[in-house]
């Protein structure tokens, strides 16, 4: 079982730790003094967490700024969507299941002064839920602009954003006033609210079955088969379904294995998945698994996973932790390799 609550507190920090690596001082000045900041802004960011209760698990913050500017005063604020996933599969206390989700909303002010951009955190407020990573300290971030592009830095530390455009939007294109001003319809909206952002991000239809295949050698020597067929059924850009992966492990020095008394052996597990599509990009996370075909050559080892990925008509490249796949979706009338 995992706890959820002060103890992640201290790792739930706001700005991106990807750029933990490049601590040199930046220049926090805007492309130009007169730079145009009203809008939504995007960024997500994905760590695993080093220390604390929370070691070994995945932090996964996607962010949507909303900014107005008006001369050089800044106003606004953006909300972070944060989701925990267990790494080693156990349960968090707070929701029973090995991940967990919650928002947080903060409001920011600010200006650009001499070309500088300065922001700060004014206040923050949490999504009604019982797990709460808890409050953090305030931070305080410099910018820059470039184009679409806009990077703040806080302690050290960078988070990189993208201006989401309403289609038609030119680069010298007023953003519309709803974008940043629009009441939201419940007291702490989801990322997705507000028509202008759903419309520019229209999500590609991942709906469907896709397949992946690998075929290498396992530790020792022998031949290992790995397939998996991934279900996906998509609702707007939602995401839910599963994913069937088969392993199995063949003998090549002719020696029978212990656990199967014989050449070979195979272990079959569905893993139950949800996500998020928009345009081209999507999030998909392990929610639980079940093992399918039991085998006592299973050393039990397994744990639920994040993905981030592109999508196109006929691929989903997906990055996890230190790895990656490419899903090809399966067409009925091209036959694949079955092991």
């Amino acid at each position: 079982m995992r706890f959820a609550g002060f103890g992640i507190c201290a790792v739930a920090v706001a700005v991106s730790a990807n750029a933990c690596a490049g601590r040199h001082a930046m220049p926090v000045t805007a492309a130009a003094a007169g730079a145009q900041l009203s809008g939504v802004w995007d960024g997500i960011n994905r760590t695993t967490i080093d220390a604390g209760i929370g070691a070994g698990d995945t932090r996964i913050e996607k962010q949507e700024w909303h900014l107005t500017q008006e001369g050089d005063a800044i106003a606004g604020y953006y909300i972070a969507a944060l989701t925990f996933v267990s790494g080693d599969g156990r349960p968090y206390v707070c929701s029973r299941q090995p991940q967990f989700s919650t928002m947080q909303r903060f409001d920011v002010s600010g200006r650009v002064r001499a070309g500088a951009i300065e922001i700060e955190e004014v206040t923050q407020r949490a999504a009604q839920s019982r797990c709460d990573p808890g409050a953090r300290r305030l931070s305080r971030y410099s910018g820059q602009l470039r184009g679409d592009v806009l990077t703040l830095v806080s302690d050290g530390l960078r988070q990189t954003l993208y201006r989401n455009r309403a289609p038609g939007q030119g680069d010298d294109a007023t953003p519309a006033p709803a974008l940043a001003t629009a009441a939201p319809e419940s007291p702490f909206p989801a990322l997705t609210d507000g028509q202008a952002a759903l419309q520019s991000q229209q999500p590609v239809d991942v709906s469907g079955l896709w397949v992946w295949e690998h075929r290498g050698m396992a530790p020792g020597g022998d031949d290992k088969q790995e397939r998996e067929e991934w279900h996906v059924t998509q609702d707007g850009a939602r995401l839910s379904g599963y994913y069937d992966r088969v392993v199995r492990q063949v003998s090549v020095d002719g020696h029978a294995y212990r656990c199967s008394m014989s050449l070979d052996f195979q272990i079959s597990t569905r893993y139950q998945i949800s996500g998020e599509v928009r345009g081209t990009e999507l999030v998909i996370y392990e929610n639980s698994f079940e093992v399918l075909d039991p085998s006592s050559c299973d050393n039990g080892k397994r744990r639920l996973d994040a993905y981030e990925g592109q999508a196109s008509a006929d691929e989903l490249r997906l990055v996890w932790g230190v790895g990656g796949q490419v899903l090809r979706r399966a067409h009925p009338d091209v036959p694949t390799q079955r092991f």
